[in-house]
This record gives C-alpha cells, structure tokens and sequence, in this order.
C-alpha cells in the first residue's frame, strides 16, 4: 500500500473542491474582491454547520442541512484556493472535516446506516463498526463529505460491504425463489 504524503493528499481534496466549485457555483473571472467573498461566505457556510451540529448533536434528522452546508463552504473554499492554492485553506478544510467527524460519531450504528443507505451506499447494514477508539467508525469516513465520493478508502468500504452481502445473501436470487 502506499503512503500518501501531505502534498498529495492536498492535491486530491484541491481537485474535489474544485470539482464542486466548477459543479456546484456559478462561474466568474476571479478578482481580489470576488474571491475574498468567496471565502468570507464558505466560512459563513461553515459555521452554519457547525452550529446546526452543536444544536443537533446526537439527531440524525439534522445531517442532510449540516452536509449542504459543508458542501457550500467547500465549493467555495474550492474556488478561493484555486486562487490562494490549498494551503490558504487548509485550515478551514479540517474544521469542516472535523465538524462532520464529530456530528457522526455522536449518532448511533443504526442512525449512521439510515443516512447511508438513504446516499445510496449499499448494504450500510453490513458495515462493521471498529473497537478500536483511533480509528474513527467506517460509516463516519463513508458519509463524511469532505472526502470525495470516489476515495479509494470509502471504495474499499463499498466493496467489503459488496462482499459480505455475496457471502450472506449471494445464494438467494430473484431466480433461486422462484424455481
């Protein structure tokens, strides 16, 4: 396996933001004002969240406005780096990782794989929790929006979930039950 280093690992959250920024915002050509708004309002963004997950703590029905709101800030924060570069940012990227962290571990096993089942990751019921208190719990890295869809690490969480379904579920088909 091989290590990611902490620029390459910026190269990749950089290519996310901008992805949602280029997806998500409408375009302009940068200037020194426009992107000082930029980053002005996804703080603003970011600390919308970070208030609705203090007010919520331990309430799953508040995910779906704190993950709008991470991802807003993140756009933002996207285009304003696009500009600035990651490092410019780099601290408001952790504190909304750590803003989602914090809001999902504080929820149960049961309320993590509702909002996992509910985007679309299949068979969130097989996700096994960890033991282990410096790992966070795999549904918390699955449904943390700082880290694009398509990680390697939230893939190979899919496919062990994939895997255990074939191994539980894999003989019974649409085809066994009716012959």
């Amino acid at each position: 396996m091989t290590k990611t280093t902490r620029k390459s690992a910026h190269a990749v959250h950089l290519a996310y933001m901008l992805t949602l920024a280029l997806t998500t915002l409408t375009p302009y050509t940068p200037s020194p004002n426009q992107i000082a708004i930029d980053q002005r309002l996804g703080q603003e963004a970011a600390a919308l969240a970070q208030q609705i997950a203090a007010r919520y703590e331990g309430d799953h029905t508040a995910w779906l406005q704190i993950r709008a709101n991470i991802l807003a800030a993140l756009a933002l924060f996207g285009r304003f780096a696009a500009v600035e570069g990651f490092d410019a940012v780099e601290d408001d990227f952790v504190t909304l990782r750590e803003t989602a962290r914090a809001y999902l571990v504080g929820l149960t096993h049961e309320q993590r794989v509702q909002l996992a089942a509910y985007e679309a990751f299949r068979h969130a019921h097989l996700v096994e929790e960890s033991d282990d208190q410096d790992r966070d719990p795999a549904l918390v890295v699955v449904l943390n929006p700082v880290y694009s869809p398509d990680s390697p690490v939230k893939q190979r969480i899919q496919d062990k979930a994939d895997e255990r379904f074939a191994e539980r579920y894999g003989a019974l088909n649409l085809a066994s039950l009716v012959a």
